[in-house]
């Protein structure tokens, strides 16, 4: 796959590659965040904090070229650097570091199939403390159009029967069945959408499902040639979506940022919920 290097194949890198953590807490879990390890040579990749927006209305939405371009250059990543990136819950928002990087129009990013909790199990080499680049890098942002967008362009696209949007939330949420865990945030999903949960995406021993049975998701969603928006939560697992839709050869994905965060607390715009 395009998107996807394996542990194994990482482990033979391991000294030739960036290797991001981009790991983080989920929604309603408090704390700070500590992964079970740390794969050997990696550094952190915070989404949340320096690499989110600082004057966001909504958790975690992307920031400015100009300052993603000052942080990935203070972890020392050059224009033809191989960056790979993982998480800790094996596939969570590894793939959101995955999107942001290709929105940068930085082409040289993979996702660590199974992710740190994968790592582990293999046994492999991993450190006690994240590592820190010596000197700062040369990456230069050249943000693509699109790739991000917004409520005003997800709700111009509700009607119209080229674009599909994908939800990425768990079934109950998408439903109405079960409640938001932010609080103030109505139930259902936006009108015209449809699910895939992101765990979906997974076998059995958590690593991605191989790219036919990919492509049987996108198709019992729905999805044959349209242009493709993805919504979840606050705009993480969402990448997930695009990132197996743009492995099955799908164009053009966009992932709207701030998703349900800022579509479900807001009164003005239409939800759709599942009858039980």
């Amino acid at each position: 796959m395009k998107n996807i290097k394996s542990c194994h194949w990482l482990l033979k890198n391991l000294e030739h590659v960036v290797i991001l953590d981009c790991g983080m807490l989920k929604v309603g879990t408090q704390g700070v965040y500590q992964p079970e390890g740390i794969i050997a040579g990696a550094q952190r990749f915070n989404i949340s904090q320096t690499f989110s927006d600082p004057n966001g209305r909504f958790p975690s939405t992307m920031c400015s070229a100009e300052q993603f371009q000052q942080e990935a250059r203070l972890l020392g990543i050059n224009q033809r650097d191989t960056v790979i990136v993982y998480d800790n819950f094996g596939l969570f928002s590894a793939a959101r570091t995955w999107w942001m990087f290709k929105a940068m129009g930085f082409e040289q990013v993979y996702v660590l199939d199974g992710g740190l909790v994968k790592w582990l199990e293999l046994g492999l080499p991993v450190a006690p403390h994240y590592a820190q680049s010596p000197q700062p890098g040369d990456f230069i942002a050249q943000p693509k159009a699109g790739y991000f967008i917004d409520k005003q362009a997800v709700l111009a696209a509700i009607d119209d029967p080229s674009v599909l949007l994908l939800d990425a939330r768990s079934p109950a949420r998408f439903s109405g069945q079960e409640s938001e865990p932010r609080e103030g945030m109505r139930s259902g999903h936006i009108p015209g959408s449809a699910n895939v949960h992101y765990a979906s995406v997974l076998d059995d021993s958590g690593l991605l499902k191989p790219k036919a049975q990919l492509r049987a998701l996108l198709s019992d969603a729905g999805v044959t040639n349209q242009a493709l928006q993805f919504s979840c939560g606050s705009g993480i697992t969402a990448c997930i979506l695009a990132m197996i839709a743009d492995e099955c050869g799908f164009y053009p994905l966009s992932v709207y940022d701030a998703s349900w965060s800022e579509w479900g607390q807001d009164s003005s715009v239409p939800v759709a919920t599942l009858a039980p």
